[in-house]
């Protein structure tokens, strides 16, 4: 059966005890108002019968007086006292008709019984008028014979017995009620209690009902839950309970079911993707390995190749000074061919310096000479060297740095040719000193470069287009050797354009070494 369905039955016997009990309680206030008006009547009507006797005893004895004493306010007390009977008669009379409508026909002794005694009194109240109405003289204690024997035959004997008889049932009436209302209290009672406990007995049912059909299947519900959510789909669901958890049931059993059959299919993926993603790593770990070594060899041959050309090299340019200096026989034409010779000879061989100090730097062997310096005398010295006016900017005091003297104003000079070949005519230089670190800056006032250009400017044989689209000479080994020197040191190499228009180029250099010392140089110079 459906939870719905069982507790909509619970709530349905539910609102039938409490509605049987409210209608109850309704009845049992009818009820008791019924009973408090029927003992109202009872003890109205036993009221007027007392007042109508106490009338009669009073109407007799005005009757009695006038007799023996004669009559001196010509009956006016009977009549009145006449007209109060007659209208307690009349009460008498309309409190038993309100009675019979509330009780039936069992009342209506009362009516007759009523009419016995109106009969009574119209017989005792002629008779009295018969006594007084006699024209001859009678003596007195005949009067009072006559009187007494009228009193106590037809008052006492009849009229009295009569009215204790109506009083008496009255009495009897009053008790009777009293009991009834009593035993039915007794009864509704016993009744509500009967109807409490069955109230109570139905709840305990709806609450074990409650227990079996919903407290448990949702403590199921939430421990089969817990096992989802922690991938557990062996275990069956299984909640029990009313129909709507059992249909729940079977469904969570489907999805767990999806579920594992999912899991399966997805650990299966995940196992041949990670078969796929070790064999592709195994293969581009290879292929990295591969390139390492192609670079590997690139830079050790690069290296060779400029190491082994620096002698022919040195060979050809010495052979050409030689000549040109003591051989004084020489045409024109031939004193310009080996100086040709000799001038391409100093190109090429300081293109090859070039490339044997990148490609000693990329191979990690390239060897610094430091020295505690002032980098204001490499600065000065540079500057020196380099045929352009320069405008320098250094500090008072002594800038002292732990580098290679030459190796660093070879760089110094390299931003120098760089900022004339490529920058405009004023050059500036400048040397600043921090806590931990100086700079050396040079500046230019040309076009400067772009920021496509500046990703590429320390890239070997790369020359920007200022320089390539204008025939300016140069073999763009610059900037190249100008970073691994640098960077050899522990340094950076920084491009940034000035606000003025140009570029600005920054040799930043710790005053104390970073890194370590490099091993011996296997790639040794010769000549």
């Amino acid at each position: 059966m459906r939870s719905s369905t069982l507790f909509g039955i619970y709530a349905a016997v539910l609102v039938g005890f409490l509605g049987g009990l409210a209608g109850l309680t309704l009845y049992s206030l009818e009820k008791s108002r019924w009973w408090d008006a029927r003992i109202s009547l009872a003890q109205e009507s036993y009221g007027l019968h007392l007042r109508l006797e106490a009338d009669l005893y009073r109407l007799f004895k005005q009757h009695g007086d006038a007799l023996l004493i004669g009559d001196r306010d010509d009956g006016i007390s009977e009549a009145e006292l006449q007209a109060k009977i007659d209208t307690t008669l009349d009460s008498i009379r309309t409190t038993i008709a309100r009675e019979i409508l509330m009780v039936g026909d069992e009342e209506i002794e009362e009516l007759e019984l009523l009419d016995e005694i109106e009969d009574d009194i119209e017989s005792v109240n002629a008779a009295i008028a018969n006594l007084s109405a006699n024209g001859s003289r009678i003596e007195t204690f005949v009067r009072i014979e006559r009187l007494a024997a009228l009193l106590d035959g037809d008052i006492d004997d009849e009229l009295d017995q009569k009215i204790q008889a109506a009083l008496d049932e009255e009495a009897e009436e009053v008790d009777e009620v009293l009991s009834e209302a009593s035993a039915f209290r007794k009864w509704n009672e016993r009744l509500v209690y009967l109807i409490v406990l069955a109230a109570i007995g139905v709840l305990l049912v709806a609450l074990v009902s409650f227990n079996r059909q919903i407290r448990k299947p949702l403590t199921r519900l939430a421990d089969g839950i817990g096992h989802l959510r922690g991938a557990d789909y062996s275990k069956p669901v299984s909640l029990g309970g009313s129909q709507e958890f059992r249909e729940l049931g079977t469904v969570l059993n489907s999805m767990a079911e999806g579920l594992a059959a999912r899991e399966a299919s997805r650990a299966e993926q995940k196992r041949q993707l990670e078969d796929t993603v070790a064999a592709r790593t195994f293969e581009l770990q290879q292929l990295i390995d591969k390139l390492e070594t192609g670079e590997e060899n690139r830079k050790r041959l690069m290296a060779d190749i400029s190491h082994e050309l620096r002698t022919p090299l040195a060979i050809i340019l010495g052979e050409a000074d030689v000549t040109l200096r003591t051989s004084e026989t020489l045409s024109e034409d031939a004193s310009d061919s080996l100086a040709r010779i000799r001038d391409s000879a100093k190109h090429t061989n300081q293109i090859v310096d070039d490339m044997l100090t990148v490609a000693r730097f990329e191979a990690g062997q390239l060897r610094l000479d430091r020295k505690e310096t002032d980098l204001r005398k490499i600065l000065r010295d540079a500057v020196a060297m380099f045929p352009d006016p320069v405008q320098v900017e250094t500090p008072e005091s002594k800038v002292v740095a732990s580098v290679d003297e030459v190796r660093l104003r070879q760089s110094v000079l390299a931003l120098l040719q760089n900022a004339r070949r490529y920058g405009g005519p004023t050059i500036g230089a400048m040397l600043e000193e921090g806590l931990a670190s100086c700079k050396i800056t040079i500046e230019d006032d040309g076009p400067g470069l772009s920021a496509a250009e500046k990703s590429q400017a320390f890239d070997r044989f790369f020359r920007g287009s200022n320089a390539s689209g204008q025939g300016i000479e140069g073999s763009g080994l610059g900037l190249p050797v100008v970073k691994s020197i640098v960077e050899a040191h522990g340094g950076t190499v920084d491009l940034q354009d000035r606000q003025e228009g140009g570029l600005m180029i920054t040799i930043t250099l710790p005053k104390s070494p970073r890194m370590k010392v490099v091993q011996t140089d296997v790639l040794r110079e010769t000549g």
